[in-house]
């Protein structure tokens, strides 16, 4: 169990950041893995909405599916989630900006919340991510297909 000042937990009851800090290796993998074929982009992250039941304490087992989407289908997808235009302008500033190597644009999605996060200057880099995976792939299914 994590205190409630953990430095992952952030606030009590705070999902997400316990959440990216569980999975970061995917999501670090997928971002690196989409950069590499496509540009600048975001990850897109689809969490069970399950997760935000309050009696829901493990996190490990909270199904997700991850998308990396290349900077020219953002506005697109951004406008069909309902966002204001100045979040999605914000949001094309970050992708503009950020730095591949050491920098991750997330948007968490659990139904009805959207959260974008700005994962900046991470300590695994996207690159590591994405060669820990490779490595270690069977670890990582059935939660990644090739």
């Amino acid at each position: 169990m994590r205190p409630s000042n953990s430095v992952w937990q952030g606030n009590f009851g705070y999902w997400q950041n316990s959440f990216i800090h569980n999975n970061l290796l995917v999501i670090g993998y997928t971002g690196w893995k989409g950069f590499q074929s496509f540009g600048r982009g975001i990850v897109i992250c689809d969490v069970d909405t399950k997760l935000t039941h309050p009696t829901n304490t493990s996190l490990d087992t909270v199904p997700f599916t991850l998308q990396f989407l290349p900077w020219d289908l953002i506005g697109f997808y951004l406008r069909s989630q309902s966002l204001n235009s100045s979040i999605i302008s914000s949001i094309f500033s970050a992708v503009a900006t950020y730095n591949p190597h050491q920098d991750i644009l997330l948007v968490l999605k659990a139904e009805p919340q959207i959260e974008v996060n700005f994962l900046h200057q991470l300590k695994i880099t996207p690159p590591d991510c994405y060669e820990q995976v490779c490595k270690r792939w069977s670890e990582f299914q059935p939660s990644l297909m090739p």
